[in-house]
C-alpha cells in the first residue's frame, strides 16, 4: 500500500516526492503531518477540537464546584483494569 513506486504520479509530483525523501527524518515527519492534515476537513477538525475544549472546561468547572469527584490516578487505573477484566466499559 505504501510502496515507493512513482507509477501514476506526474513528473512534478514524482520530483517533489524524491526531494522530500532526501529530507532528514524529522523534516519528513513534519511534512507528512502537514500533508495528512491537508486531507482532513478543516471544519470537521476544528469542530472536534472545539468540542473537546468545551468538554474539558465543563469537567474543570464541575470539579471546581465540587460536583465531580477526582481520584488518584492509581485508583482510576485499577478501576479501569477491573472493569476491563469484567468486560464492562471503563
Amino acid at each position: 500500500m505504501w510502496g515507493r513506486t512513482t507509477e501514476g504520479l506526474t513528473s512534478t509530483t514524482a520530483e517533489i516526492r524524491d526531494l522530500a525523501l532526501q529530507l532528514p527524518p524529522d523534516e519528513r515527519a513534519l511534512l507528512a503531518c502537514d500533508l495528512l492534515d491537508s486531507l482532513q476537513s478543516p471544519s470537521g477538525a476544528v469542530a472536534v477540537e472545539l468540542a473537546w475544549i468545551d468538554e474539558n472546561e465543563a469537567r474543570a468547572d464541575a470539579y471546581a464546584a465540587g460536583e465531580a469527584p477526582a481520584d488518584d490516578w492509581i485508583v482510576s487505573l485499577e478501576r479501569a483494569r477491573q472493569r476491563l477484566r469484567q468486560g464492562t466499559s471503563p
